[in-house]
Protein backbone atom coordinates (compact mmCIF):
# COMPACT_ATOMS: atom_id res chain seq x y z
CA UNK A 1 0.00 0.00 0.00
CA UNK A 2 2.74 2.50 0.90
CA UNK A 3 4.44 1.80 -2.44
CA UNK A 4 1.26 2.73 -4.30
CA UNK A 5 0.93 5.94 -2.26
CA UNK A 6 4.53 6.78 -3.13
CA UNK A 7 3.86 6.20 -6.83
CA UNK A 8 0.76 8.40 -6.68
CA UNK A 9 2.70 11.17 -4.90
CA UNK A 10 5.53 11.09 -7.41
CA UNK A 11 3.04 11.03 -10.29
CA UNK A 12 1.23 14.02 -8.85
CA UNK A 13 4.54 15.79 -8.35
CA UNK A 14 5.43 15.34 -11.99
CA UNK A 15 1.98 16.32 -13.23
CA UNK A 16 1.13 19.14 -10.81
CA UNK A 17 4.48 20.91 -10.45
CA UNK A 18 4.28 22.73 -13.78
CA UNK A 19 0.56 23.37 -13.37
CA UNK A 20 0.92 24.79 -9.87
CA UNK A 21 4.25 26.46 -10.58
CA UNK A 22 5.24 24.81 -7.32
CA UNK A 23 8.22 26.14 -5.49
CA UNK A 24 10.67 23.49 -4.38
CA UNK A 25 11.12 24.71 -0.81
CA UNK A 26 13.34 22.32 1.05
CA UNK A 27 12.58 21.38 4.58
CA UNK A 28 15.55 21.81 6.90
CA UNK A 29 16.36 18.08 6.89
CA UNK A 30 16.76 18.32 3.10
CA UNK A 31 14.79 15.23 2.13
CA UNK A 32 11.32 16.70 1.65
CA UNK A 33 10.12 19.31 -0.80
CA UNK A 34 7.11 21.55 -0.99
CA UNK A 35 5.69 19.96 -4.14
CA UNK A 36 6.02 16.49 -2.65
CA UNK A 37 4.17 17.61 0.49
CA UNK A 38 1.49 19.23 -1.64
CA UNK A 39 1.12 16.10 -3.76
CA UNK A 40 0.90 13.86 -0.71
CA UNK A 41 -1.87 15.92 0.88
CA UNK A 42 -3.73 16.59 -2.37
CA UNK A 43 -3.84 12.92 -3.30
CA UNK A 44 -5.01 11.89 0.17
CA UNK A 45 -7.45 14.69 0.94
CA UNK A 46 -9.15 16.15 -2.12
CA UNK A 47 -10.79 12.96 -3.30
CA UNK A 48 -11.73 11.67 0.15
CA UNK A 49 -15.28 12.04 1.33
CA UNK A 50 -15.91 12.94 4.93
CA UNK A 51 -17.63 10.45 7.19
CA UNK A 52 -19.90 12.08 9.78
CA UNK A 53 -18.03 15.35 9.24
CA UNK A 54 -14.66 13.74 9.95
CA UNK A 55 -11.92 13.48 7.39
CA UNK A 56 -10.81 10.14 6.01
CA UNK A 57 -7.90 8.66 7.97
CA UNK A 58 -5.58 8.75 4.92
CA UNK A 59 -6.03 12.52 4.71
CA UNK A 60 -5.21 13.07 8.38
CA UNK A 61 -2.25 10.70 8.09
CA UNK A 62 -0.88 12.70 5.14
CA UNK A 63 -1.32 16.01 6.96
CA UNK A 64 0.33 14.58 10.07
CA UNK A 65 3.21 13.21 7.99
CA UNK A 66 4.03 16.53 6.31
CA UNK A 67 3.78 18.29 9.68
CA UNK A 68 6.05 15.72 11.30
CA UNK A 69 8.78 16.65 8.81
CA UNK A 70 8.52 20.35 9.68
CA UNK A 71 10.70 19.95 12.76
CA UNK A 72 11.94 23.53 13.18
CA UNK A 73 10.38 26.98 13.16
CA UNK A 74 11.84 27.50 9.69
CA UNK A 75 10.35 24.18 8.54
CA UNK A 76 6.92 25.10 9.89
CA UNK A 77 7.05 28.51 8.19
CA UNK A 78 8.13 26.84 4.93
CA UNK A 79 5.26 24.33 5.18
CA UNK A 80 2.77 27.12 5.79
CA UNK A 81 4.02 29.08 2.77
CA UNK A 82 4.09 25.90 0.72
CA UNK A 83 0.38 25.33 1.21
CA UNK A 84 -0.49 29.01 0.83
CA UNK A 85 0.83 28.73 -2.73
CA UNK A 86 -1.75 26.12 -3.75
CA UNK A 87 -4.60 27.62 -1.72
CA UNK A 88 -4.57 30.55 -4.15
CA UNK A 89 -6.03 28.15 -6.72
CA UNK A 90 -9.79 27.62 -6.29
CA UNK A 91 -9.38 23.90 -7.01
CA UNK A 92 -7.54 23.49 -3.71
CA UNK A 93 -9.50 25.73 -1.33
CA UNK A 94 -11.16 22.60 0.06
CA UNK A 95 -7.86 22.05 1.92
CA UNK A 96 -8.39 25.15 4.07
CA UNK A 97 -8.86 24.14 7.69
CA UNK A 98 -8.27 20.42 7.13
CA UNK A 99 -5.30 20.16 9.53
CA UNK A 100 -7.41 21.47 12.41
CA UNK A 101 -10.21 19.04 11.58
CA UNK A 102 -7.75 16.18 12.01
CA UNK A 103 -7.07 17.29 15.60
CA UNK A 104 -3.29 17.02 15.16
CA UNK A 105 -1.51 18.80 18.03
CA UNK A 106 0.56 21.85 17.06
CA UNK A 107 -0.40 21.51 13.39
CA UNK A 108 0.61 24.06 10.75
CA UNK A 109 -2.65 25.55 9.46
CA UNK A 110 -3.60 25.52 5.79
CA UNK A 111 -4.96 29.06 5.69
CA UNK A 112 -4.26 31.68 3.02
CA UNK A 113 -4.90 34.51 5.51
CA UNK A 114 -2.41 33.50 8.21
CA UNK A 115 0.95 35.25 8.54
CA UNK A 116 3.26 32.29 8.09
CA UNK A 117 6.22 34.21 9.51
CA UNK A 118 4.43 34.34 12.87
CA UNK A 119 4.37 30.53 13.19
CA UNK A 120 6.60 29.14 15.92
CA UNK A 121 7.74 25.66 16.84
Amino acid sequence: MSKSIFVVCISLLVVLSPILNAKMLSYPNGDRHCAMAQGQVISACLQQATVNGLLHADCCYAINDVNRHAETTYGRIALCKCFQEILKDSRFTKLIGMPEKCAIPNVVPFDPKIDCDSIKL
